[in-house]
């Protein structure tokens, strides 16, 4: 099978007043196209730096992330931006929408970026919308919705570019459970009607073992946890 993403060899170092500290020590991953991948750690062990080098936002200090099978160049801010923008989704665990666009154009915000937005478009966040049980609230600001509401608008603009990976960095920490649990469940259908890799950092048990691969990060070393139940 073909890989979509691979880490191999990651170190990340951080110099501060009282030295360096080492985050990554040595990580390797692979994720294959369309697949789930669960990373758990304690908080501190490293899993949102690994995320962010993953999708371009950060780069290593040593090592290498290949998308299909091709390096992303760590020197290239042209070339990290481009695979941010085209081929990567993200969400958060704050939603990041803004507060003066409606729901529906929160979704559109990734599409402006590449240029003029189409009636298809238009069409396509609608259908997310629905999908997330929003459609009669697309025409309402941020301020206007739940916490709820308003990070399922967050998830389901990680999918509007149609990325070929979406990256969740603890979609659902701020939660309670059954709001929490409903998420999840929308995620998974979502990736699997668009057919994207979905690489998530998460403390829920109950997520992570949802994920075709469950992978630990302890001491700045990635373990494999096996298989889930995705």
């Amino acid at each position: 099978m073909s890989v979509l993403l691979e880490a191999r060899d990651l170190h990340k170092s951080f110099r501060r007043t009282d030295g360096v500290v080492e985050v990554l020590r040595g990580v390797d991953f692979r994720l294959e196209p369309g697949r789930t991948a669960a990373v758990t750690g304690r908080s501190g062990s490293g899993k949102s730096t690994l995320l962010n080098i993953l999708g371009g936002l950060d780069k290593p200090t040593t090592g290498d992330v290949l998308v299909d099978g091709v390096p992303l160049p760590v020197g290239d801010k042209n070339a990290r931006a481009r695979w941010r923008s085209e081929g990567v989704g993200f969400v958060f665990q704050f939603h990041f929408l803004l507060p003066d666009f409606t729901a529906l154009e929160n979704l559109l915000v990734p599409v402006r970026s590449r240029g003029e937005v189409t009636a298809a478009d238009r069409e396509r966040a609608g259908a997310f919308l629905d999908h997330m049980g929003l459609a009669g609230r697309a025409s309402h600001l941020p301020g206007e919705l739940s916490g709820g509401e308003q990070q399922r608008v967050a998830v389901a603009r990680a999918f509007m570019n149609r990325p070929a990976l979406v990256l969740a960095d603890e979609p659902f920490g701020n939660l309670d459970a059954a709001n929490g649990a409903r998420l999840g469940d929308l995620l998974m259908a979502l990736h699997r009607q668009e057919g994207v890799g979905l690489v998530l950092v998460t403390h829920d048990e109950r997520l992570a073992e949802r994920a075709d691969r469950r992978w630990h990060l302890e001491d700045g070393r990635l373990q494999d946890a096996g298989g889930g139940a995705a």
